[in-house]
């Protein structure tokens, strides 16, 4: 990334340059500079990513409260699956809310709490889940490296991302 900003800001020089000799010419070349890598390969490369830094962190992990469970899932109505990745503690939850909502009556599918609906009971298990996986990421460093790994991908991306949206 570092390469494509340099590349584009000497680019940026040579094309002034470029631009003040075009108005004595009417030939005027026109420099593109491209990644290496198509949005879609760079978000590809992250989605990889994430699944490494989940796998060395399930490994490692002792506490299996905090594991992150990943499954490939349809929508309703569609036939393609992609991945989805929670941890554990949100499906005991969610289940634990499904069965009170159970309780004394019969069912009805309206009633069942949704993911909205969680959100009170996840906010401290979230803090306490960070906590747990950054004592992790910083004691372990085979785990810090998966997790630089992720960071790198993901800021490639974003970057990318906002490169072309401003080309636009």
């Amino acid at each position: 990334m570092r390469k494509i900003i340099l590349a584009t800001l000497l680019l940026g020089s040579v094309i002034a340059s470029v631009t003040q000799a075009a108005t004595e010419q009417d030939d005027v070349e026109v420099i593109t500079v491209t990644g290496d890598q198509s949005l879609v390969q760079m978000r590809s490369a992250v989605k990889k990513k994430r699944l490494e830094f989940y796998e060395a962190y399930n490994e490692i992990n002792t506490e299996k409260y905090f594991d992150m469970l990943c499954e490939y899932r349809s929508k309703a109505g569609s036939n393609i699956k992609h991945i989805e990745c929670e941890p554990r503690y949100v499906r005991l939850i969610r289940s634990e809310k499904i069965q009170d909502s159970f309780q004394g009556m019969a069912l009805n599918p309206a009633m069942l709490p949704n993911d909205s609906d969680l959100v009170p009971y996840l906010r401290s298990e979230h803090e306490k889940a960070e906590a747990h996986m950054a004592k992790l990421i910083e004691e372990n460093p085979e785990l810090t490296d998966k997790w630089n790994d992720l960071l790198i991908a993901v800021y490639r991306y974003e970057s990318q991302k906002a490169l072309e949206k401003d080309e636009e």
